[in-house]
């Protein structure tokens, strides 16, 4: 089981994967990631890399730009999906 901060730590790594020009460690906790470049593209490619990288997966009622416009938002979802 994760810490919370494990989630998030790992969470922005796989965020900034997608964004080029920034940095796990400039991606603030309730940062709009919309806002530093994410698009609807690369969005679904969050949406799988996530999957992959905690070894979970997200039902079509879990995904809504709600749950994934934040590392906040999505820390959340993932802690959820890996308590239940």
């Amino acid at each position: 089981m994760m810490t919370t901060e494990e989630l998030k730590l790992k969470t922005k790594n796989v965020v900034s994967e997608l964004l080029p020009n920034i940095n796990s460690q400039q991606i603030d906790d309730d940062q709009d990631i919309f806002y530093l470049g994410l698009n609807s593209i690369n969005a679904m490619t969050l949406i799988f890399n996530l999957q992959e990288a905690f070894g979970i997966t997200f039902n079509d009622a879990e995904i809504s730009l709600d749950n994934f416009r934040t590392i906040s938002d999505i820390v959340k979802l993932i802690d959820q999906k890996t308590k239940a």
